[in-house]
C-alpha cells in the first residue's frame, strides 16, 4: 500500500474535521473508503452528497484530475497528494 497525503476542502473538510491526513491505500476507490472508515457518517455524507452527480466530488491526485471513471484504475504511489473538494460553484 502506498502512503499518501490527502488535502480536505470546503464541505469534505468540515465533515473530517481536518484539513489533512496521512493514508494508505492501492488506489484512489481505496483510499476514499479508507477515509470514509476513518471519518465515518459525516464524511461519508459529505463525499456521498458531492458524488451522486459524477463530476461532484473532485479528486486530484498530484495536481491532476482523477476523473470517476479512472479512480478505481489509478494506482498510488508513496509520497503522492490527493486533494479531495467539492467543485467550486457561483453566480
Amino acid at each position: 500500500m502506498a502512503r499518501v497525503t490527502v488535502k480536505m476542502f470546503a464541505t469534505v473538510r468540515e465533515a473530517a474535521r481536518t484539513p489533512e491526513c496521512v493514508a494508505e491505500a492501492d488506489t484512489v476507490s481505496d483510499l476514499i473508503e479508507t477515509l470514509r472508515l476513518r471519518f465515518g457518517r459525516e464524511f461519508s455524507k459529505a463525499v456521498d452528497e458531492a458524488g451522486r452527480d459524477p463530476d461532484r466530488l473532485v479528486v486530484l491526485v498530484n495536481g491532476e484530475n482523477a476523473g470517476i471513471a479512472r479512480r478505481g484504475c489509478i494506482t498510488l504511489r508513496d509520497g503522492d497528494e490527493v486533494a479531495l473538494f467539492p467543485p467550486v460553484s457561483g453566480g
